[in-house]
């Protein structure tokens, strides 16, 4: 089973390291690992994040850290579960009423949302003025389910980017036929090995999602020999019920 540490220690063993043995991390390049999924963010906000690399930092405004530094990430590390990520469109059809809501909001929704809880709370008071039915209910049917899906769209949490990740490789392990397959039952969940894997491919691939010049920028601000290191294993699936109700579905 992988620990904090040795994920640490083979993330290390992965990255690209300077000629001085350091790696080096723009602030761009730290966020970047809190928004992907890296930082167990129930724990640690973006601002406690950033403060841990404080030491760090050097004059032009880059971090540098050691390897015994840069085990000290390992605490902020999220080792929590990761799932296939949640589809809006599953969600049952039909009314529900305010606590019912609430329960699929809190269980489903709010977790994949990265928006801050006032903003969110704001589209789900219009979601619920908008489809709020005479007899006091929410009918929840397509179009609502349309509007939640573009929410998690634009505005995904660091755990449902995980999520996303995890469920992409699914499809390169070619279980992602057997997840559609018994879904009405079970949901695959991340072995802790796949996870690591994961969260050293954030690490190793960087934020694909920037300009190819600041990618490049990135790219040339830590680029060095990778050494050698063994793969995690990507063990076999662990596979936990799903939670369904008349309430909603969160798969």
């Amino acid at each position: 089973m992988a620990t904090p540490e040795n994920v640490m220690e083979f993330i290390w063993a992965t990255v690209d390291k300077g000629p001085d043995g350091c790696v080096h991390y723009p602030l761009e390049f730290v966020d970047f690992l809190m928004d992907f999924g890296f930082v167990d963010t129930k724990k640690y906000s973006k601002e406690a994040w950033r403060a841990a690399f404080e030491p760090f930092k050097q004059p032009d405004g880059h971090f540098k850290l050691s390897r015994d530094e840069f085990l000290t990430l390992a605490k902020y590390r999220y080792a929590g579960e990761v799932k296939i990520p949640f589809d809006p469109m599953r969600i049952n059809e039909g009314k529900y009423t305010d606590e019912g809501f609430g329960q699929l909001l809190n269980e489903s929704i709010a977790p994949s949302c990265g928006l801050e809880a006032p903003t969110l709370n704001k589209f789900v008071e219009e979601l619920k003025k908008e489809f709020r039915q005479p007899d006091d209910l929410i009918l929840i049917k397509t179009e609502a389910k349309q509007k939640i899906k573009k929410l998690l769209e634009e505005n995904p949490s660091p755990l449902r980017r995980l999520e996303i990740m995890f469920d992409n490789l699914l499809k390169k392990e070619g279980f992602k036929k057997e997840a559609k397959e018994t879904v009405q039952k079970v949901s695959a969940a991340a072995t802790p090995e796949q996870l690591a894997a994961l969260q050293t491919s954030t690490f190793t691939e960087g934020p694909a999602s920037f300009s190819e010049a600041e990618a490049k920028r990135l790219k040339n601000m830590t680029k060095a020999v990778t050494p050698d290191a063994p793969s995690p294993t990507a063990a076999g699936e662990s596979l936990k019920d799903i939670k369904r109700s008349k309430k909603g579905l969160r798969g």
